[in-house]
């Protein structure tokens, strides 16, 4: 929904740490003696009263007391609240980073269950063929593997010449795809090319765009899965994933196939993109402790950018602010929604590179494909008109809400 500047918009935001609701509403046209904002009688909602119109959203808890709130002058068209969580109410837990819930765990999906593409909901991979779901490690599992077996107490018996390569978790280790077997990180499946329906992906050769970055994409078409390759539906043509070179498999992007869930066949609760990059933002900062991210275009055959961009090209540099928040509004008919609050600006690439570069930087960059990339920065924009006009701007930062996965499945997409 687009902010109109004709109707009144309120936000409320929980704020589990000092349990209270943060309220702030913009009006219209200035406040009058007539402006009202009344707590329902079951504290659980707020009511606000402007130029004869009336405005009413649920608030993400209960208050504590029903009350008409105080309009502190007129001649404003911002208006702002504190009110404090019920007494009664049970403890909020906060939920850090490190807890936070993968989308589509091995947990919740249906072994032998097909995976379809989302959009027209053609097979990609044939009911009974995967026989097992498993979560792929931490991406520095490798790392901390071998740092525990260099710092671990000496062995005199061991021999001298014992590489860690040969014991299968060095730095060099790689997961290899597996037939029969569905690997899941964040935001993929990783599945073997031979258990793909080549039917049903066509293997892309178009560029990539992102903000005038062209990420073009290598190889020759043929009728089998090759390496540099994206693959699209053969019917709708979306973009379902890419060859992964590295690990000689083929990612599926979560946000783009549907599969049964152990709860039954449920698109409605299947990750969305902004899922899937709450995931990789907040794993991002209990790995490093970095709470600022830049998402660069993956390129399908290594992983990364390798060509030059242009030089207006621009990349989206995120920080969250606030990685486990409830929020209702007026602009979001779904209310109440459990999302992570962040601030974001585009940078140039020489920016981006010198940031990234850093002796001392605190930015980490994170992969996306480029379409995705657009479609996240649309989220954000999108995102920015829900919250109040005077709160949409940090500095040179603006203010943008990705909804979050949560144990139960997460919302509607």
């Amino acid at each position: 929904m687009t902010s109109s500047p004709n109707h009144i918009l309120i936000y409320a935001e929980l704020l589990s740490n000092i349990r209270q609701i943060s309220v702030g509403c913009t009006l219209p046209t200035p406040s009058s003696p007539t402006t009202e904002a009344v707590v329902s009688p079951d504290c659980l909602g707020i009511t606000v009263n402007h130029d004869e119109s009336r405005v009413s959203i649920p608030l993400p808890g209960r208050v504590a007391l029903p009350s008409r709130l105080p309009i502190e002058k007129t001649g404003t068209i911002n208006l702002s609240w504190r009110l404090p969580l019920a007494g009664g109410q049970n403890r909020i837990q906060n939920v850090s980073a490190s807890d936070a819930a993968v989308p589509w765990s091995a947990g919740d999906l249906k072994p032998e269950s097909a995976v379809e593409c989302r959009a027209c909901r053609i097979p990609v991979v044939d009911a009974g063929v995967l026989k097992t779901w498993k979560d792929l490690p931490s991406e520095n599992w490798a790392e901390m593997m071998e740092f525990w077996h260099c710092h671990k107490p000496h062995d005199h018996k061991q021999k001298d010449g014992e590489h860690l390569t040969s014991r299968g978790y060095g730095a060099s280790s790689k997961i290899s795809a597996q037939s029969g077997v569905g690997f899941i990180d964040l935001t993929s499946f990783l599945l073997s090319p031979s258990d793909i329906l080549e039917s049903s992906v066509t293997p892309s050769l178009s560029s990539n765009t992102v903000n005038g970055i062209q990420v073009p994409e290598e190889g020759q078409p043929n009728s089998s899965i090759s390496h540099n390759q994206t693959l699209s539906c053969s019917s709708c043509k979306s973009q379902l994933g890419a060859w992964n070179d590295q690990i000689s498999s083929v990612s599926l992007f979560k946000w783009q196939v549907a599969v049964n869930t152990q709860h039954g066949e449920n698109s409605a609760v299947a990750p969305s993109l902004s899922h899937c990059t709450c995931a990789m933002l907040l794993a991002t900062m209990a790995r490093s402790g970095c709470s600022k991210s830049i998402i660069m275009p993956i390129k399908s055959g290594n992983g990364l950018v390798t060509n030059a961009p242009a030089p207006e090209a621009s990349f989206p540099n995120i920080w969250v602010f606030n990685g486990n928040i409830t929020y209702t509004s007026t602009e979001e008919a779904r209310s109440p929604i459990n999302a992570v609050k962040v601030l974001y600006r585009m940078v140039s690439h020489d920016e981006a590179d010198k940031m990234l570069d850093a002796m001392t930087s605190d930015v980490q960059d994170i992969y996306l494909p480029a379409e995705a990339i657009e479609m996240v920065i649309k989220l954000l924009d999108k995102s920015n008109s829900v919250v109040p006009r005077r709160e949409r701007t940090f500095g040179n930062w603006s203010v943008g809400l990705l909804e979050k996965w949560d144990c139960k499945g997460g919302k509607k997409f």
